[in-house]
């Protein structure tokens, strides 16, 4: 896991410039990086790095981020929908990222994304 954290030691301003500047990025690209940072906007705290948003996610699914893993915490979420309507919203996002792709966890979706943006 440490090898992967280093790895992705994303800033959120690389992405953005990655998809306002990029000519390289296909468009499914652009998608999840927008996704990605539309979902860490809605998170109730921010963050520098990518790696500290998906860590604080692992953490709140009890591990691995996956499409199930997530759905099962928004319903955890849903609970108190006036408490965690910020975090349901940007779990969505999150969600729409393995519609885009065929990876299954959220850090190998942003591995192959770090390779094509450093």
């Amino acid at each position: 896991m440490a090898i992967l954290r280093d790895i992705n030691n994303l800033t959120f301003d690389q992405l953005f410039d990655f998809v306002e500047e990029s000519l390289t990025a296909t468009e499914i690209d652009k998608k999840i990086t927008q996704k990605i940072l539309e979902a860490e906007r809605d998170w109730r705290t921010s963050f520098d790095t990518l790696d500290g948003f998906i860590s604080t996610l692992e953490k709140a699914v009890g591990g691995k981020i996956t499409k199930s893993s997530l759905k099962k915490l928004a319903r955890h979420y849903e609970q108190n929908v006036s408490q965690n309507a910020w975090e349901l919203e940007s779990i969505s996002y999150l969600i729409e990222l393995f519609e885009l792709t065929k990876e299954k966890e959220l850090r190998n979706i942003v591995t192959e994304l770090n390779k094509k943006i450093k």
